[in-house]
């Protein structure tokens, strides 16, 4: 059995772990270390991903866990129906919002 990779704590970086421990740790880390954990941010790719808030703009347009998913814009169009009901409308499917009835879309 191979040794897993090390992970290095981006709140304490003396504390280094296996990967499959890092996010246990980092939740742990975070409650012990208030005052580094308010000046980070978490990505929106990875929320194992934990950079100073000045640099998460820089990581989340570069990081590596970013698909051509997540740039994709939303197909939604958001109108009003029959009788004031708000309409959300997919290329694929159309429903009101707060009902649980489907239509499908012609």
């Amino acid at each position: 059995m191979e040794p897993e990779d090390l992970k290095t704590c981006p709140y304490v970086p003396n504390h280094r772990m296996p990967a499959s421990r890092l996010q246990y740790h980092l939740a742990s880390c975070k409650k012990k270390n208030p005052n580094i954990a308010k000046k980070m941010a978490n990505c929106k790719y990875n929320a194992c991903h934990v950079v100073p808030i000045e640099r998460l703009k820089e990581h989340e347009a570069n990081c590596t866990e970013r698909t051509a998913v997540d740039d994709a814009k939303p197909c939604l169009k958001i109108t009003k129906g029959l009788g004031g009901n708000t309409m959300v409308k997919h290329p694929w499917v159309q429903f009101l919002v707060g009902k649980k009835k489907c239509y499908k879309s012609h």
